[in-house]
């Protein structure tokens, strides 16, 4: 409700309000520096607003991928990093699958899954960082630039996934085809503070943006 944060000069968001539906679908685009990830970390709590408040249901699980990831131990093995956080996985669709399946599922096949972190590619680390939110089952996700570094199989894979998730997804990407696939409205970060709430896909919007 109402919140506003800046740094220095430099408005981030001015006077922004919104609520949150279960199961809506946001896509968020804007230049770089806009602040779209200052606005997701206002969101989770990573960072305060100047003003204003934001009201967290008490039910909010929050699931949050960020390009840089956070740090995987590199001793461990693949299926025990996931295993740490769930045994059980509760797909979109009401099923259960065991925590290997779910590795399976997205590109990390019975081998990888015993293999150390430390032997890992980087876009395979990045992969698995992915699960390690998704494994949690949160009801609110929020996936700063997800398909980077993603093949299209593995892309394939996360679009399934979320085409079937239930809970309250936000998506920072430039890609316009997984955006307009998976989401249903835009907040555009317009500069100086301003968000736009565009109800439309994003090759829509673009192509308004041309003839203008």
């Amino acid at each position: 409700e109402s919140i506003s944060k800046k740094y220095g000069d430099t408005i981030i968001v001015d006077d922004f309000s919104y609520l949150f539906k279960k199961g809506e679908r946001i896509g968020i685009i804007g230049a770089n520096g806009s602040g779209k990830t200052s606005f997701l970390n206002l969101l989770t709590g990573l960072e305060q607003q100047d003003e204003g408040k934001i009201d967290t249901g008490q039910t909010i699980v929050f699931g949050y991928y960020r390009q840089a990831g956070i740090p995987l131990k590199e001793d461990k093995k693949v299926i025990d990093v996931v295993k740490d956080i769930a045994e059980v996985v509760r797909m979109g669709d009401g099923s259960a699958v065991s925590a290997s399946k779910f590795l399976e599922f997205f590109m990390f096949p019975a081998e990888t899954q015993y293999k150390l972190v430390s032997k890992l590619s980087g876009g395979e680390k990045r992969r698995l960082n992915m699960l390690t939110v998704l494994i949690k089952n949160p009801n609110f996700l929020i996936l700063d630039e997800p398909t980077n570094d993603l093949d299209l199989l593995a892309l394939k894979r996360l679009e399934e996934f979320l085409l079937n998730y239930k809970g309250c997804l936000i998506l920072v990407s430039h890609d316009r085809y997984f955006l307009d696939k998976l989401s249903d409205h835009l907040f555009i970060f317009e500069g100086g503070g301003k968000i736009r709430d565009y109800y439309g896909t994003y090759t829509r919007y673009r192509t308004e943006k041309q003839k203008e």
